[in-house]
């Protein structure tokens, strides 16, 4: 009997339904936390323009060409020249809002939205972690069907912890990059959805969504996304059980990325982190020190300061860890934003222990945990638990020092890799 020919039709594919982002914020009022965290005119400049976009944003677009009253951005206008300096560079982010502004029945959603990722992005880099998430959802708000404003809801909301926000966001912008074939943002969202789960201390689950984010960087062309993949993949690796293959992902990301990438000194810096570990304190802290002028962030420059301080502590050099102690601890009392602060702290408290200061080890794994809870921080929360109960039971003389663990050969292909990657430093520095 003849078997019955197979339906070649297309199958009709089921609708991709768009998930909804997270938009509630814990305030008394919308822009709450914008004058709360810039208290200053600066402050009330941004917190007009956050309200002018909501206003915009909620209004029927045959109903904006009467939003604003005759003259109040021209107001606004003069009131930023009066009061921001030329110099400052948030002025020009809340000039061309009110530029866009003037006309609003004429402008479009786009043209909204990339400006208030533009006060989004400064605001970050300004260690105004709240500002940035309040414009980072304006921008999602004002262009609610593109891939894009909502990754970079997604994004600050991971910086600040707000993890909840950050998947619901991350979950809405993998269904719209489907929906609209952006395959970049597709693959982004993976990756910052792995790093979500790398800071919840779900490696398995992280590591899901990196072959994921590889794949989709192999079937649709996405090298500047591979080139991430790789270099969190080298990262997971090299805390995992297979940490030697760690360095054989570290060289394909550095391949990847070339000798220009503005994330090289980021790889550079994983790479002397995964050295340090091995104990090759040396070696990380020379790379540590050709990183540092490439880093422009306050939460990285924090981080690599730390490292320096652990690399130090771990080399027995007690000057170099004086000084980089001095400047973790100036950094993080100077800084309202506590991404990564809890990382570096402990960092700086594994290096006291080298060095046998435990009433420093106590100190920073103390206010390592503090941070950690706040910030629901698994991994560092465990790490800064392990390192105050061992500073304390150091102190009360219960503990001797424990002898350094022997440092396995530095191998010919880590001593290349090392020299290609602070020859490639030095020479993007000079260049």
């Amino acid at each position: 009997m003849r078997k019955p020919h197979p339906d070649t039709r297309r199958r009709i594919s089921r609708p991709w339904v768009v998930p909804p982002g997270l938009l509630l914020l814990n305030e008394p009022f919308e822009g709450f936390n914008v004058l709360d965290e810039c208290r200053s005119e600066l402050g009330v400049l941004l917190w007009q323009s956050l309200r002018d976009v909501d206003l915009w944003s909620l209004a029927r677009p045959e109903a904006r060409s009467g939003l604003f009253s005759p003259g109040s951005l021209r107001k606004r206008s003069e009131r930023i020249e009066s009061e921001i300096e030329s110099t400052h560079p948030a002025r020009p982010l809340l000039e061309a809002m009110t530029r866009l502004l003037a006309a609003p029945d004429r402008v479009s959603e786009m043209e909204v939205s990339e400006v208030c990722e533009d006060i989004s992005r400064w605001a970050s880099d300004a260690g105004l972690p709240r500002t940035a998430l309040a414009f980072a959802q304006r921008a999602a708000l004002a262009a609610p069907d593109e891939a894009g404003p909502a990754y970079l809801v997604g994004l600050v909301s991971r910086r600040a912890a707000d993890y909840r926000r950050a998947e619901t966001w991350l979950r809405r912008t993998l269904a719209l990059s489907r929906l609209n074939r952006d395959w970049r943002y597709y693959g982004l969202a993976h990756l910052a959805l792995a790093n979500l789960h790398m800071q919840r201390g779900d490696a398995p689950r992280a590591r899901v969504r990196l072959l994921r984010a590889l794949r989709a960087s192999r079937r649709y062309g996405l090298w500047s996304v591979r080139s991430m993949v790789l270099h969190d993949l080298f990262c997971i690796t090299a805390t995992g059980e297979h940490a030697e293959h760690a360095e054989m992902y570290a060289r394909a990301a550095f391949r990847s990325y070339g000798r220009r990438h503005p994330r090289l000194p980021v790889l550079a810096h994983d790479v002397a982190r995964y050295w340090m570990a091995r104990g090759h304190h040396a070696r990380a802290f020379d790379t540590f020190r050709a990183v540092l002028p490439h880093l422009t962030r306050a939460s990285d420059r924090l981080v690599a300061w730390a490292n320096l301080a652990q690399a130090a502590g771990g080399a027995g050099d007690t000057a170099a860890f004086d000084e980089a102690w001095s400047r973790v601890w100036r950094m993080v009392d100077s800084g309202s934003d506590l991404e990564r602060v809890a990382e570096a702290l402990i960092n700086v408290a594994v290096g006291a222990a080298a060095l046998g200061h435990w009433v420093r080890q106590e100190m920073a794994a103390s206010y390592a945990l503090q941070v950690a809870r706040r910030r629901s921080e698994a991994q560092q929360r465990l790490k800064a638990e392990e390192l105050l109960e061992s500073a304390r039971k150091a102190g009360m003389g219960r503990r001797a020092p424990e002898p350094p663990d022997p440092v396995p050969e530095f191998s010919e292909a880590s001593g290349q890799l090392a020299q290609e990657l602070v020859a490639a430093l030095s020479e993007a520095w000079e260049g």
